[in-house]
């Protein structure tokens, strides 16, 4: 492979780290958004005046931000991948 060819490769590498170490970042705060979302919505739920309509607005928005937990882990296993697969092709490219 020439020069610029590396080049390139440990760049795109590089970048795949630090947008893992930033992903990874996102999905510590938001384990903790959603666990602290949990346990307002069941403290929430045990009390008599709440209403109705405040439950049910918080618990759309629980979801929200669980479906975006779910999405950030799949982003996380895909970011992966690629950090394997690039990985991969700079020891072919040495070898």
């Amino acid at each position: 492979m020439t020069q610029e060819n590396e080049t390139i490769l440990r760049k795109s590498l590089d970048e795949v780290v630090r947008v893992r170490r930033r992903q990874n970042l996102a999905f510590v705060v938001l384990l903790f958004t959603v666990m602290f979302g949990l346990v307002w919505l069941g403290r929430l739920s045990t009390n008599p005046a709440t209403d109705v309509r405040k439950m049910l607005l918080l618990a759309v928005c629980f979801l929200c931000f669980l479906m975006t937990y779910v999405a950030m882990g799949i982003a996380m296993v895909i970011t992966k991948m690629t950090t394997k697969v690039l990985s991969a092709m700079e020891l072919v490219s040495k070898g």
